[in-house]
């Protein structure tokens, strides 16, 4: 086992240094993980730290072991699965279920974000030690803690993989909406913690303090007072730690044989919408691509799902006033209509999603102005009943219906900024969706942290270029003046028709001349 793990460890650094030295997207991905490891161990570590010298440390560390597992199971769901190294590519290397399970494990454990909760670890350690005859129990809490995360992360994504594997429907329902309930918690959950006060805290971690990494959390708490019943504590919470690594190992061994099994694909029927959807894409190649890209949005559960996840992070986000202010009002109403943000996640790799069609176009002779208009024209329609939903449910919220008509013209501006911005992403770093039995195909030849970066670059953008006009709009909200609320809400719609052109006029010139590089990137890897 000892060789296992070493020979392992040794191939993951190996790939990680391939990886720099390819230069390139795979470069700045892996540039990037390491930048983020260290910021995430930096902050957990002093956050952690802190929290051990504060007077509800105890209620801290329960609270801190529970959350954590469920953050890691959460971000596994929304950043969707992932391996350092694809289980099927070990399949036939002479190891047994065990040797293979511990290689793998292995090689998530030591790269960076396992480095990095390795630090965290040992900042839990130093932190809930607050006297020397502590401290072995409180060392093998944070280890057991350490080994809860890796296993609960590496368990789920395999459970994950094998339902797209054989039950792709449902495994795609369970990635997209979980996906989209954990984004909602991540919103909702911070807000409710920070308006509990200590009484709040103590009896959430009384209720928390009974599940196995509660358990483990009850041990650091208890060991200044009592060490036998710290190990006590630690010993039910260590038990799940079993049946984790057998379900590891049953789930890779199973993985790594796991055929497919396919489904049929969503049909778009002659119904009312369907029709509507068809008439507004209009003739002409524009409109041929147009409705194309709108079947081919809808055409498997998996690209719908992600269509709606996207809408409904986007959705969380403009609702967020709505929801949290304590007396909303105009401006609730107003940032309601702000749904670029949505518009940008639901469509963002709107090239990619497709790759197949729009290369087969592009082969055909099709100009990148049609590809790029048509595109265009179908976000614009998928995305249109945002603009509506948005600022209707803020009104609903607040009860302020006197500024819908304002929202409704801010979130018209939004979805045409949301359409040029989301066209720009897609244009720089369209990622191929694959259609492969092998769930860890990603496709995008290691471009995802590239992806993830640009998208930055794109919100901020957007951001620097919306901001002024959305702050000028509260402030003559919040003072009454309807004429220059008029005047504001009419350069919003003029200012995202204007982003909406800028983002076709910069894809058409990104995509032109380039078109072995972008039949490339839209390929989808088997």
């Amino acid at each position: 086992m000892r060789t296992t793990a070493i020979v392992f460890a040794r191939l993951r650094w190996r790939l990680f240094a391939g990886a720099i030295r390819h230069g390139g997207a795979e470069q700045l991905g892996s540039v990037l993980s390491v930048a983020a490891s260290i910021v995430v161990a930096a902050g957990g570590g002093i956050a952690v730290l802190a929290a051990g010298r504060h007077e509800e440390w105890a209620t801290f560390a329960v609270l801190a072991c529970v959350t954590a597992v469920v953050a890691v199971l959460a971000m596994g769901i929304v950043a969707g699965v992932s391996q350092p190294i694809d289980p099927r590519v070990v399949a036939t290397e002479p190891l047994s279920h065990r040797e293979r399970a511990v290689g793998l494990l292995t090689a998530a454990a030591v790269g960076p974000p396992g480095l990095a909760g390795g630090v965290i670890g040992i900042a839990m350690t130093v932190a809930m030690t607050h006297r020397p005859a502590a401290l072995p129990v409180v060392a093998l809490a944070s280890v057991s803690w350490l080994a809860s995360l890796l296993l609960v992360a590496r368990t789920a994504t395999n459970g994950l993989s094998l339902l797209l594997v054989r039950a792709p429907r449902l495994g795609q329902f369970i990635v997209g909406f979980g996906g989209l309930a954990f984004y909602g918690l991540f919103q909702f959950v911070p807000a409710m913690f920070a308006r509990l006060d200590a009484g709040g805290r103590a009896d959430l971690a009384d209720a928390l303090r009974w599940t196995p990494p509660g358990q483990v959390g009850e041990a650091m708490a208890t060991a200044d007072d009592s060490v036998a019943a710290a190990f006590g504590h630690l010993l039910l919470g260590s038990l799940w730690l079993i049946l984790l690594w057998w379900g590891f190992v049953v789930s890779t061994d199973r993985l790594a044989m796991a055929m497919r099994s396919g489904g049929q694909a969503v049909r778009a029927e002659g119904n009312v919408v369907t029709r509507w959807a068809h008439r507004a894409c209009g003739d002409g190649a524009v409109g041929i691509v147009a409705w194309r890209s709108l079947l081919t949005r809808f055409r498997t559960p998996r690209t719908a799902i992600e269509t709606i996840t996207g809408a409904g992070v986007g959705l969380a986000a403009a609702l967020a006033p709505a929801l949290f202010r304590d007396d909303p009002g105009a401006e609730a109403v107003l940032v309601g209509g702000a749904v670029q943000l949505g518009v940008l996640f639901m469509a963002g790799n709107s090239f990619g999603n497709d790759g197949p069609a729009v290369a087969y176009e592009m082969l055909a002779g099709a100009e990148p102005s049609v590809a790029v208009a048509g595109k265009a024209r179908s976000i614009l329609i998928v995305a249109a009943p945002l603009a509506v939903i948005g600022p209707v449910s803020a009104a609903a919220i607040t009860g302020a219906w006197r500024y819908l008509p304002a929202g409704l013209g801010v979130g018209l501006g939004g979805l045409l900024a949301g359409v040029g911005a989301a066209i720009v992403q897609s244009s720089l770093v369209p990622i191929a969706v694959p259609d492969t039995d092998n769930p860890f195909a990603s496709g995008e030849s290691g471009q995802g942290m590239l992806a993830a970066a640009l998208l930055v670059l794109v919100l901020v953008g957007l951001t620097i270029v919306t901001v002024p006009i959305g702050l000028a709009l509260l402030w003559a909200a919040d003072r009454g003046h309807t004429a220059a609320m008029v005047g504001l809400v009419a350069a919003a719609i003029v200012l995202g028709a204007l982003v909406e052109r800028g983002g076709v006029w910069f894809a058409t010139r990104r995509l032109s001349g380039r078109d072995e590089a972008f039949l490339a990137s839209v390929t989808p890897a088997r």
